[in-house]
């Protein structure tokens, strides 16, 4: 599913690149021969296979992640401390929107550049673009692909860019412990040379050419994305802006005082919407006054279920703490066996340590086997597989801490 975004990023001269995911990382070893100057390497998880490529970045190699939308929220730490550090070779992390989990609300959290893709011919633009502007202003680029573009397997791009043009330079560190150490004495500084960055970047983003538009009324629609554009007339007038963040301001202000009425046509956060100071066109649903809508607490076999809503084995920590609230309450955290081993064995520790009770269910069965001997490890031997979802109901009325594997996704 990805080999054509791993050969337009080794066209592009990328030394480094870093994945989680295994399909990918065995592309990547296949064009490794191909491709003399490229090394790749499959983390355990997204964190270390952004820390990786960014230390890459750091000694002056162009490196690169490959990531789902969902993966790069995984690595949201190094993430946010990469915009201040920035890099001295260029850094793009290219991720592919496998669900329907949008990554534009990270350009405006983490203060990166941020282009989306929606073709293939976007997307080698984009990378090309993306590296010149990751080493002329040394900071981290974040793109979007769309995912049948990541499913093309066709031989060598078309792309004018070759591999050879690329000078392979020596790895290099300049020892700079006010920028790398990133200290809060530092930090001051680091953030006033960022927000100059994504000054001059905006001016940048203005002329992008993937950033296109069409007049044909005084209806107009702003969108970064096509798929976003079922319910609007083919005879409204459209912006599609690539450079969601920072936003071209100039070209969005043009665009909307030649308009009456401006729809802005994008994901569930409202990234465009929000960098636009004058609203005053914008007929708008997300941004205002919006109703409280409680969420419905999600139950199953007689458990309240707590996810990974906040990071990956985030459902562990949740689970001890609603239990220290509400001892009555019979919790069921779900997570992954990937997630467990990212973040939930500290989290598993501290329930023990706390004495807490509830049960865990890790899904998934490659790593089944070394995830039980860690918990042996830990001295915890209360563990169960089980073949189906309905066995959990077996375990409501258990007062002990409990483990529980099984295959799937629920």
């Amino acid at each position: 599913m990805y080999d054509q975004v791993c050969r337009v990023l080794a066209e592009n001269g990328t030394r480094l690149l870093y994945t989680a995911n295994r399909a990918a990382g065995g592309v990547v070893k296949m064009l490794e021969s191909e491709y003399a100057s490229l090394r790749g390497e499959t983390s355990l998880n997204e964190k270390i296979a952004f820390e990786l490529a960014l230390t890459g970045a750091y000694s002056s190699k162009r490196t690169a992640c490959l990531f789902s939308t969902e993966g790069l929220y995984e690595a949201l730490d190094p993430l946010m401390s990469s915009a201040y550090t920035g890099v001295i070779g260029g850094f793009v992390i290219v991720c592919v929107k496998e669900t329907e989990e949008e990554i534009t609300p990270l350009g405006l959290f983490s203060k990166l550049p941020l282009v989306v893709t929606e073709s293939q011919d976007e997307f080698k633009k984009a990378i090309g673009f993306g590296y010149e502007i990751s080493e002329k202003y040394e900071i981290p680029v974040i793109v979007q692909v769309a995912p049948d573009v990541a499913a093309q397997t066709k031989g060598k791009s078309s792309s004018s860019i070759q591999n050879s043009e690329f000078k392979i330079n020596n790895s290099v560190f300049n020892k700079n412990p006010g920028r790398w150490a990133a200290t809060p004495k530092f930090r001051y500084e680091l953030h006033r040379a960022l927000n100059e960055k994504i000054e001059k970047i905006r001016h940048e983003f203005e002329t992008y050419e993937g950033n296109r538009k069409s007049i044909k009324s005084k209806t107009g629609v702003i969108t970064n994305g096509h798929t976003n554009l079922d319910f609007f007339d083919e005879d409204s007038s459209l912006l599609f802006i690539a450079t969601v963040h920072p936003l071209p301001v100039k070209l969005v202000n043009d665009f909307i005082a030649g308009m009456e009425e401006v729809f802005i046509a994008e994901g569930p956060y409202p990234a465009i919407e929000l960098q636009i100071q004058d609203r005053s066109k914008i007929v708008s649903a997300k941004v205002g006054d919006i109703p409280e809508r409680k969420k419905p607490q999600e139950t199953m076999y007689g458990f309240d279920v707590v996810r990974d809503t906040l990071g990956p084995a985030s459902s562990i920590n949740m689970a001890h703490g609603i239990k220290k609230t509400e001892p009555g309450k019979k919790i069921l955290a779900i997570t992954f066996e990937d997630f467990f081993l990212h973040s939930g064995m500290p989290a598993f520790v501290n329930t023990l340590y706390n004495g807490s009770a509830y049960i865990i269910l890790i899904l998934g069965d490659k790593k089944e086997e070394e995830i039980k001997k860690i918990l042996a490890g830990f001295g915890f031997n209360n563990v169960f597989r089980i073949d189906n979802f309905s066995e959990i109901e077996r375990f409501k009325d258990t007062e002990d801490m409990t483990v529980l594997f099984c295959r799937g996704i629920i």
